[in-house]
């Protein structure tokens, strides 16, 4: 962006503008060959209106594609916190082969060693054979005193904190975006601005060398000098207008991610097209809408739930206990009494209340403790947020009211300045006055100028600022 001081060279020029008044009607020359070279191209890259490049961005920058990537994680994280309790199920398998195992607890008929594969003759008395084996157990929360509703608003208020981080992140790209795009006009209409005054200067040289060839008294060798000295002094500080373009256009390309063929509207600085209201309307907004306020909003609402769940924790669990088990070994005998365990052959399946309690209380009191204590650092973090969003809305509401004024007051006097110079000139044409007259309104022209252009721009960029610092995007300049 360019910046107020870089604009000191356009007094300059238009100051050195005051010797086209005695050759305003020598217009230059148009030749057939030049025609060509002036001629527009037929092929023009699409040229970006700002509602377009507050779209791309939205759709481009790389911050907001990490900020949507931090509000999935946070909705996977919920999906989690809600599917959590009811699936605390486990289920193994055994399968493989073994030798017969024969017998009884009261007879038995193979010892330990006969379990050891000793021999690979499938099929035969002292063959391997296979065997499957499948079981599963798991519990069902009844009741737990608030764990899983506690564990649920935590992880939807942390969803809360990053669609908010994410929209903190969009009126700060958006405010990017508008301060690119306002200073790429600014640079625009300097350029416009230096090319007509360089234009009307060698015309205005052109004119006195003239006027010294014709032996005019009433121009000297001194004013051809001045001017010459204006002109070079216009022509090295005009080199700053295409810098600052390129600057402006360089940020425009990074943050709407257009690489190639990217160019905006070629229209000049204008005011706000939204009206400046009053600052209480500003207020209330940013207490609704401002993304930090309701990032620590949410984030007391996590910081409550946390502090549900670690007082939960001081109480048991309780729970429906379910599970079954199946082992099937066609080469072991299976056992039929109740009280021989058969880990061969058996089925059975269970059904059952249970509780699981914790019994580190101390601990846990402790951990109750440090949850409250982050809780009291959140709500002090949300006041923070909210008295900082009144400060800064109410310094943006006074920037934007002294551009206004400003951008007024330079309006006035760009136009008293115009009839300055028309008063003047007419008297040149009367014969009651010379060239020479024409210097002083000519320089308050020109300073008149180049302020009101600095004023509209930053006129425009205190707006935008206000819709950033009240959250109330749709009150910066569309």
């Amino acid at each position: 962006m360019l910046r107020k001081s870089s604009f000191g060279f356009l007094a300059a020029a238009l100051i050195a503008s005051a010797a086209s008044a005695t050759r305003a009607d020598d217009a230059p020359t148009v030749r057939a060959w030049d025609i060509g070279d002036s001629a527009p191209a037929t092929l023009r890259p699409h040229q970006y209106t700002l509602a377009e490049c507050l779209a791309l961005a939205d759709r481009n920058f790389p911050s907001l594609w990490a900020a949507r990537a931090r509000l999935a994680l946070a909705h996977a994280q919920l999906e989690e916190a809600k599917w959590t309790p009811w699936f605390q199920w486990s289920a193994q398998s055994t399968f493989g082969v073994i030798p017969p195992i024969l017998g009884t607890v009261l007879f038995p008929q193979a010892t330990l060693e006969t379990r050891n594969i000793s021999s690979f003759g499938i099929g035969a008395p002292s063959g391997l054979q296979p065997f499957f084996g499948f079981g599963i157990s798991g519990a069902v929360p009844l009741y737990t005193f608030g764990k899983i509703e506690t564990t649920r608003d935590a992880a939807q208020a942390n969803i809360r904190v990053s669609e908010w981080d994410m929209e903190k992140w969009r009126q700060a790209t958006r405010m990017d975006v508008r301060r690119a795009f306002f200073g790429l006009e600014l640079a625009r209409d300097a350029k416009y601005v230096i090319g007509d005054a360089i234009e009307r200067l060698d015309r205005g040289i052109n004119g006195v060398k003239d006027k010294l060839a014709k032996g005019d008294v009433n121009v000297s060798e001194v004013d051809r000098l001045r001017l010459e000295a204006y002109k070079q002094d216009v022509v090295a500080q005009s080199l700053q207008a295409p810098k600052g373009e390129a600057y402006a256009l360089g940020a425009l390309r990074f943050i709407t991610g257009v690489q190639t063929a990217f160019d905006v509207v070629d229209e000049p600085l204008k005011r706000p097209d939204r009206p400046l209201v009053s600052i209480a309307q500003y207020l209330s907004a940013a207490r609704i809408l401002r993304a930090d306020v309701n990032m620590a909003r949410a984030g007391v609402a996590a910081r409550q739930a946390q502090v549900g769940y670690n007082r939960a924790k001081l109480f048991p669990d309780f729970g429906l206990a379910l599970g079954a088990d199946f082992i099937s070994t066609p080469s072991a005998t299976p056992q039929e009494n109740a009280f021989a365990a058969d880990p061969w052959n058996h089925f059975y399946y269970y059904v059952g209340f249970g509780v699981k309690w914790s019994l580190d209380l101390l601990p846990q009191a402790a951990r109750e403790h440090e949850a409250e204590s982050q809780l009291e650092e959140t709500r002090a973090m949300e006041r923070t947020a909210l008295g900082n969003a009144m400060y800064e809305v109410e310094k943006a509401y006074a920037d934007a009211l002294e551009a206004k004024g400003r951008e007024e007051a330079w309006d006035k006097a760009e136009h008293i300045a115009k009839q300055w110079i028309s008063l003047v000139q007419d008297r040149i044409d009367l014969g009651t006055s010379d060239e020479k007259a024409l210097l002083e309104p000519l320089r308050s022209y020109g300073s008149a100028r180049v302020q009101h252009l600095t004023a509209l721009m930053d006129y425009n960029i205190a707006m935008s600022n206000l819709a950033l610092a009240s959250g109330w995007d749709s009150v910066a300049p569309g």
